[in-house]
């Protein structure tokens, strides 16, 4: 389990009114007070359900008088002690509809993600549709379906009282994008609109009036900071109207970004695919970085691979500066990554100066997966069939074939039999005799270094010889 419980503690307190906070910081836990029991909104983990019974007593709350048991959603760190929970106190459970395959058969539940496994199936006692009501006592909540994070997330408003005035509560019941990614909703298979279902829940709960903005985690509206104000006498801590379109502009802006990340990322897919060359440079000094890669522009190359020193001699931080200083000059005309990457550190270095992507001597899950979260182009080293398929499933991009000099075109041939299914890039002392055996051996693309000669007329300032050499190569790449 990735989440440490024990860690990740909240002092529970009353938030307003008969509205509780008895959550955990991973997973937000609360509670409305009402004469005919209580209403648990969002149980969390079952994992920490044995902290949430004790914040629940704390504040003055005996957890045997649940009565409704409220998910905004069915995933795991929401829904995941509903289970226990209602076995305990016999509590009814309403969840959205459209989230009934999650709690029933632990259909993508997020589970994975969070580093556990799903156990804890249930069948919901109402299956909620939008514009539903929950109600006990005098507490009636309005149910909207707001579907984008999960098919069937909810989202809840009521009204909260304190004896002298009467405030509009309202939670979005899912605000992350860490499921609409397009790798995400591919892989998992989820309808193709979630994105623009999930905006236009966001445009609609802008007519809602909130008065008391409740968080489905405690990062959507500081509540450990505002438990803290309350603690120490400020009872309108919550009350907080201003917050609730622009935390609702604030996830509109977050989807966009991922939109025009996983954009650029797709583009430099599609450079190295068609340009087919990457060059890569390696021990050249800083002031004679860009001259190169203008000549390398002029002879072609669209995109350039600057390495990192694995002796360390070279600070990480410096070739870091040097790709961003070459990803601004190059800006919409060449894309520019990092090579020799073998730790994590350096993918965040590189993606941070503006690098667009991370190419490795070996096949590093971790490295992969990292450089896919910032969503830069994935180029791993394999050497065997294991290797590249393993890296393929991490979800490499294309697969550097290294050394190819070593292996051959052969090699190449027999590994695509099997694995047609991989872009393999040939790297490691590739000649410009032998690209055309590697482009019908099936290789996509070639990883070009610069040589003994590129490094004396760079010496020399002779850019139009390194300018000739990339033209040459981009013929040969593109078969001509």
């Amino acid at each position: 389990m990735k989440k440490n419980f024990w860690e990740g503690h909240v002092t529970p307190g009353r938030i307003f009114g008969n509205v509780y906070f008895v959550g955990t910081r991973p997973a937000s836990t609360h509670v409305i007070d009402t004469e005919e029991g209580l209403i648990v909104i969002d149980p969390g983990y079952p994992e920490a359900l044995g902290e949430v019974l004790a914040n629940m007593r704390a504040v003055g709350l005996d957890p045997m008088k649940t009565r409704v048991i409220l998910c905004s959603h069915g995933h795991y760190d929401h829904a995941g002690a509903v289970l226990a929970l209602r076995e305990m106190t016999g509590a009814k459970v309403y969840l959205g509809r459209g989230d009934l395959d999650m709690v029933e058969k632990g259909v993508n539940t997020w589970v994975e993600e969070l580093g556990t496994e799903y156990h804890e199936h249930f069948t919901p006692d109402v299956l909620l549709d939008d514009g539903d009501h929950v109600t006990l006592g005098k507490t009636d909540i309005l149910c909207l379906s707001t579907p984008g994070h999960t098919a069937g997330t909810l989202s809840f408003f009521f009204d909260v009282t304190d004896g002298e005035r009467t405030v509009r509560a309202g939670m979005h019941g899912g605000v992350g994008i860490n499921t609409l990614s397009e790798g995400y909703i591919k892989e998992k298979r989820q309808p193709a609109d979630m994105r623009e279902k999930f905006l236009s829940g966001l445009g609609r709960l802008k007519s809602e009036r909130v008065e008391l903005f409740l968080g489905n985690h405690v990062h959507n509206n500081n509540t450990a900071v505002k438990l803290e104000k309350v603690a120490k006498g400020d009872k309108n801590a919550f009350i907080t109207p201003e917050e609730w379109i622009p935390f609702l502009e604030s996830r509109e802006k977050a989807l966009g970004a991922l939109m025009e990340a996983e954009a650029r990322e797709a583009e430099t897919v599609r450079i190295i695919e068609q340009s087919k060359v990457v060059m890569i440079v390696r021990g050249v000094a800083l002031d004679a970085l860009i001259p190169l890669a203008e000549a390398m522009y002029r002879g072609g190359i669209r995109a350039m691979e600057c390495t990192y020193d694995a002796t360390g001699k070279v600070p990480d931080e410096a070739i870091a500066e040097a790709i961003g200083a070459l990803a601004k000059h190059f800006e919409g005309r060449m894309v520019i990554g990092a090579g020799t990457v073998i730790r994590e550190s350096q993918v965040e270095l590189t993606a941070k100066h503006g690098g667009r992507f991370i190419v490795s001597p070996d096949m590093n899950e971790a490295i992969i997966r990292k450089t896919k979260a910032y969503h830069l182009a994935s180029l791993p080293g394999a050497l065997t069939p294991t290797e590249a398929a393993a890296a393929h499933r991490a979800g490499a991009d294309f697969v550097k074939l290294f050394p190819i000099s070593t292996l051959g075109a052969p090699y190449l041939k027999a590994v695509r039999a099997p694995l047609s299914h991989i872009r393999f890039i040939a790297v490691g002392g590739v000649r410009l005799e032998k690209m055309a055996d590697y482009l019908a051996a099936g290789a996509k693309g070639f990883g070009i270094g610069v040589t003994d000669e590129d490094k004396q007329a760079i010496k020399e300032k002779n850019f139009a010889f390194v300018e000739e050499r990339c033209r040459r190569y981009m013929q040969a790449a593109q078969g001509k």
